[in-house]
């Protein structure tokens, strides 16, 4: 099916999946959606499903969480992984792989290697490897946003597009502040599910605190039009 240049701009994109890769090692060390919590009362820690995993949400007006696995890592364990971020980073998968899969065996119980593997897979057209690692991190923090959104694009490029709505829908459920999720979720329904409704509810939930990103604008002004609004 050929694509006008306003529908490839719009398709779910390779640049999301890059980002989120950084997001899992911000995860990781501590980071979070949309800034760091510098104060102890500005954030609401909540558990998670796996022993030692927290989210820490703010309570101070922000929109932004951290997702904490930092402690359950090793000193020699956190090195590894950031020289897999790295190799990943210089498109060298095969050896990133050797090093995810290396602390994912040591530590089973963290999900940002699983994410990040998952991305490397997808990269030497394993989507299938992919898919498992994706569906272990959901196992482990379930809705995690990154895996959610890396597993979204991985869905919605296999043509499953219902599934993909799924992943985004069940994560934003816990993390209703991950704006790269609706943006792509706002994507799915436009393009791919012509379900004008929810594309917009998206697109306008992820302008309100994205007013600067001008394609979006303009999509949620051709929706309006569309539906009479």
């Amino acid at each position: 099916m050929n694509m006008t240049g306003r529908e490839k701009l719009r398709k779910p994109c390779r640049w999301c999946s890059e980002r989120a890769l950084v997001t899992a090692l911000l995860l990781v060390l501590g980071g979070c959606a949309t800034g760091v919590a510098t104060k102890p009362d500005i954030v609401k820690e909540e558990p998670v499903m796996q022993q030692g995993t927290t989210v820490n949400r703010f309570t101070d007006g922000r929109l932004g969480f951290a997702l904490n696995e930092a402690e359950m890592l090793s000193e020699e364990l956190q090195k590894q992984f950031n020289d897999g971020v790295n190799l990943f980073l210089a498109k060298d998968y095969d050896a990133s792989i050797e090093q995810f899969d290396d602390v994912i065996e040591q530590a089973p119980d963290i999900s940002a290697p699983h994410v990040d593997i998952a991305m490397a897979y997808r990269n030497i057209d394993r989507p299938e490897l992919a898919e498992d690692h994706l569906n272990a991190a959901l196992q482990l923090v379930p809705g995690h946003p990154v895996a959610s959104q890396e597993y979204g694009l991985l869905l919605s490029g296999a043509g499953r597009f219902l599934q993909a709505r799924d992943i985004y829908e069940q994560s934003l459920e816990v993390f209703p502040e991950y704006l790269p999720l609706r943006k792509n979720l706002g994507i799915l329904c436009d393009l791919y599910l012509r379900d004008l409704e929810c594309a917009l509810e998206q697109y306008l939930v992820y302008a309100k605190f994205n007013p600067e990103d001008e394609y979006v604008q303009l999509w949620i002004s051709e929706l309006q039009l569309r539906l009479g609004q």
